[in-house]
């Protein structure tokens, strides 16, 4: 029997210390979960979780991943409340992306949401997000088809 190198036995690590499911985008599987596994066993004997949900990852109009270091994430409650296309622009600059890539990034944001991004609301986004899992396995988040949702739902009430 494989003896654990290190007696970790803390209240925390008891209660929560295997857990059921780990769920996760498909993108990181060999990055963080494989390694998550592998100490586990290593430190603990036990694998620290029997089940992975791997689900799809939402990506930009392009079909992009969302990445801070790209500028190209959506937060959703900008989506569902509204935004201007200048406080988009002013994000890019809280965080610490290249000059370089805060221009393209900037471009990129003209480009796609020249007048900001509209006020969809919380049902049209979870309407549009639920439609595109049936299609594939990634979402290509387009927020013009969102805002569409919105006035289709509009017309339904």
């Amino acid at each position: 029997m494989y003896e654990p190198p290190l007696k970790l036995q803390t209240p925390d690590l008891e209660r929560f210390y295997p857990n059921s499911l780990l769920e996760t985008g498909w993108d990181i599987l060999p990055f963080w979960v494989m390694r998550m596994a592998m100490l586990g066993v290593k430190l603990t004997g036990t694998m620290p979780f029997p089940e992975v949900y791997c689900h799809g990852l939402v990506r930009d109009k392009e079909g992009r991943k969302m990445s801070k270091s790209l500028g190209n994430v959506i937060n959703p409650m900008d989506v569902i409340q509204s935004i201007t296309l200048d406080e988009l622009n002013a994000r890019l600059k809280e965080g610490n992306l290249d000059a370089k890539e805060v221009e393209r990034a900037t471009k990129d944001q003209r480009k796609t949401f020249p007048h900001g991004i509209p006020q969809c609301g919380t049902d049209a986004l979870r309407f549009t997000l639920c439609n595109y899992t049936s299609g594939g396995r990634d979402a290509n988040l387009d927020v013009e088809r969102v805002h569409g949702y919105r006035q289709w739902a509009n017309k339904v009430r």
